[in-house]
């Protein structure tokens, strides 16, 4: 009585403590969703959670499994039965994350339906912790807590109370349990068998240790691209290449600055997939000299996909601006023709990026993406963005409603975006001309259109251009001397002129996709751009492109609203000479750079914007309807069905006909159900001693053991009357079998057939259908990607 009344008191601690524990864990999320007010249904999912795994511990230890398979089986039910169930509203969360939605927002709509599944989780990691090792449990138990901690969820500190009180509970608890085991123990007896124990293992390892360095091929690769995936998710900080507009010949110069005749190359570089004029952003630049441009932000590294750093991409990345009135988003997929750095050309607002399966981003204070190795041919990655480009119809009416409103400001941003070198003076002829540009403009986004237009009106785009003198600032050559060039010095001269009169701006380099006839367009060393990117408070980084067209081009038409009347651009007094640079070393930038312009986009061109969701064509390549892959599951199961009832010993027999075979059939089919019964025959055992050791009591296993050993060892022939004695010998033993293992090893007959067949396999079909089997994997993940990436129906 005593006994039981432990083992209840023992058990109902337990319980309470597992519930404790689960509750006490999801409270700092919640706390962190803003809904610490839902503590109560926790609470409540918590006891129930508790109590159904308290409830799985009495089952006998057999019909324990029956508990996940009622769960699965529940699972399975709802999804497809119930649309409204608790299951099905999983399911639409899963797909709502599948389809790109935002995690946060799905999360506060399905948290009635992710609760209880959370703390059946917690509640069932509970019970495995208290039933651990006391060093581990407290350690495991302190650790989600701290990463919730660092992970921002700090909103209220009596959510982690519950926490703080469960931690000595649970050593109290820990205790209890060792109590029994302690007096049970014979501390005297156990340490000499653990030392012989030890000193034994220690002989065998010394004995069975090689006595020279021995390398298994395929063990060293899969265990150096472990150390990789580790190295890349983790640990990335080794050097990595830069793009640069040098590397497709667009900075002749070298180190000596910006321009110069380019000498661009033509040799292709990535395919584009998109219906939209694209900016694909390789490096941006924040660092001025007077003669070119270097980057002094991108020293920190932070993993794309980091919770820690999700806070700080959506700020970069400026995911929260516009809060009205965003662009419509817009999709696009890169394949890279040949070698290139490791950057992964993007646009600014990107809002998700699906990379290869090799591809490890990262991303840098400079919101640049790039991945830890060198990117090759053939490598491939997809992303969604806003478009947000000056000059734009949609983009120009959203800036100046944004300007109307008062609350917008200015966020603290890198003083970088507003630094000019000492000879270009606040009161410099370069400030002077900016300041006459834009006249009375009365809003930072209507002064940069001004300077925009001003540069692709009043100057020529031209690649014949001459050296450019390392004795002068080349935004000043340009402005006032050489008055034509391609797009660094467009580029160059916006971002001078727009930092000029304060506004934070910053210089782009990258690849400029222009939409052909067909879904995609090559890009080559032709394509490479650069541009600005101008900080607009309430709106973000907008791409500013100032580079004027071709000759051949036509001017910008459209319903794009005539420019206003912009001044001279030279000042009313004569200007002095272009300035000089000053002799200050510029900083290096702080990756290796490896990377060049294209000729410029029409002028103001706009982009009409996209049709609705609804009216929208599908996109290439995805499917109308899912592939049935339900009928072919069906299919399946009905082969195997068919594949189990064809290998059933009966059938065999019928098959086989032959006495002697039948009879060896029988014999295995029997050995195979006396193995599952617990009773196997031991290696080096010949059929009448494993016979004498299991019968006890049927004496045809002994029969059918002589019949066997005669045909094994004396070359006898069975005849039918001893097929028919084995048949019986068989039925009754499978008779006797438990129902819960006769399942098992029913499949396991059945597909022993094919592991027979693909041992005989050479090794390289071997090769074959591994490389087939994944190729139709892949083939079935995408399907059901674009599936569940489908639009649901209202």
């Amino acid at each position: 009585m005593l006994r039981l009344l432990e083992r209840v008191r023992t058990g109902l601690f337990a319980f309470l403590l597992s519930a404790l524990v689960a509750w006490a864990l999801v409270l700092p999320a919640l706390g962190a969703l803003g809904l610490p007010q839902a503590w109560g249904m926790a609470l409540l999912y918590a006891l129930l959670a508790s109590l159904l795994i308290s409830l799985h511990g009495l089952l006998p230890h057999r019909l324990r499994f029956l508990a996940p398979l009622a769960l699965i089986l529940f699972f399975a039910l709802g999804l497809a039965l119930r649309p409204g169930s608790w299951p099905a509203r999983l399911g639409y969360f899963v797909r709502g994350l599948l389809s790109g939605a935002p995690g946060e927002a799905l999360t506060l709509i399905y948290l009635d339906a992710l609760l209880p599944l959370l703390l059946l989780l917690l509640a069932l990691f509970a019970r495995l912790l208290l039933e651990g090792d006391p060093a581990f449990t407290l350690t495991l138990l302190v650790t989600p807590p701290v990463l919730l901690w660092l992970l921002g969820a700090r909103a209220e500190l009596p959510l982690y109370f519950p926490l703080a009180l469960s931690l000595p509970l649970a050593y109290v608890y820990l205790n209890l349990g060792r109590a029994e085991e302690q007096r049970l123990a014979r501390p005297g007896s156990l340490l000499p068998r653990a030392l012989a124990l030890a000193l034994a293992l220690a002989l065998a390892a010394s004995l069975l240790a090689p006595q020279e360095r021995r390398v298994q091929p395929a063990m060293a690769r899969l265990a150096e691209d472990i150390r990789r995936r580790v190295e890349d998710l983790f640990f990335f900080n080794a050097t990595r290449n830069m793009f640069t507009l040098r590397s497709q010949g667009w900075q002749p110069m070298g180190e000596s600055g910006l321009g110069g005749p380019p000498e661009i190359s033509n040799h292709s570089v990535m395919n584009v997939r998109t219906d939209q004029l694209l900016y694909l952003r390789g490096t941006a630049l924040d660092h001025y000299s007077g003669r070119q441009w270097a980057d002094t932000l991108s020293s920190q590294r932070h993993g794309w996909n980091s919770l820690r750093w999700q806070g700080l991409r959506a700020e970069l990345f400026n995911e929260a601006l516009p809060r009205d009135e965003r662009a419509l988003s817009q999709q696009a997929q890169v394949t890279l023709l040949s070698q290139l750095p490791s950057t992964l050309f993007v646009p600014q607002r990107l809002r998700k990026l699906s990379p290869g399966p090799d591809l490890v981003p990262y991303f840098n204070a400079s919101s640049e993406v790039f991945v830890t190795r060198d990117l090759q041919a053939r490598d491939s990655y997809s992303f969604t963005y806003e478009p947000y480009v000056a000059g734009e119809a949609s983009t120009d009416a959203l800036a100046r409603r944004l300007a109307q409103d008062s609350a917008q400001r200015l966020p603290e941003l890198p003083r970088e975006y507003f630094q000019l070198p000492p000879h270009l003076e606040p009161d410099g002829i370069v400030a002077q001309l900016a300041r006459n540009i834009t006249g009375q403009a009365d809003s930072p986004y209507a002064q940069a259109l001004l300077l925009m237009r001003h540069l692709r009106t009043n100057y020529a785009y031209t690649l014949e251009v001459p050296w450019a003198p390392e004795s002068q600032d080349f935004a000043a050559h340009f402005l006032f001397d050489l008055k034509a060039g391609y797009c660094t010095y467009f580029a160059t001269a916006m971002t001078v002129l727009a930092r000029s009169i304060s506004l934070p701006a910053r210089y782009v380099e990258g690849f400029l996709a222009r939409p052909g006839e067909g879904p995609s367009v090559t890009l080559s060393g032709r394509e490479a751009h650069a541009w600005t990117e101008i900080y607009i408070a309430g709106l973000g980084w907008v791409v500013f492109d100032a580079t004027a067209p071709r000759e051949e081009q036509e001017p910008q038409g459209g319903d794009q609203p005539p420019p206003p009347p912009s001044p001279s651009p030279s000042p009313t007094t004569s200007p002095s000479p272009s300035p000089e640079p000053s002799p200050e070393q510029s900083p290096q930038p702080s990756e290796t750079p490896a990377g060049t312009p294209s000729p410029p986009p029409e002028p103001g061109r706009s982009e009409q914007p996209s049709p609705a969701p609804d009216s929208q064509p599908d996109s290439p390549g995805r499917p109308d309807a899912p592939f049935p892959f339900w009928w072919l599951l069906l299919l399946a199961l009905a082969l195997f069905a068919w594949q189990v009832q064809r290998q059933r010993p009966q059938a065999r027999a019928r098959r086989l006909k032959e006495p002697g075979l039948v009879l060896a059939m029988y014999w295995q089919e029997t050995l195979r159900t006396l193995r599952a019964d617990g009773r196997g025959i031991h290696p080096g055992e010949t059929p009448l001693a494993y016979a004498r050791r299991v019968d006890a009591g049927e004496g045809g296993l002994r029969q059918l053991a002589r019949a066997r050993s005669a045909q094994v060892y004396g070359r006898a022939r069975p005849d039918a009357q001893q097929a028919a004695q084995a048949a019986a010998v068989y039925q009754a033993l499978w008779a006797a079998l438990p129902a819960y293992r006769k399942p098992g090893l029913a499949l396991a007959r059945a597909v022993a057939p094919l592991g027979r067949a693909l041992r005989l396999l050479p090794r390289a079909a071997w090769t074959r259908l591994k490389a087939l089997a994944g190729r139709l994997g892949g083939a079935a993940r995408r399907r059901w990607a674009a599936f569940w990436r489908r639009p649901a129906k209202k």
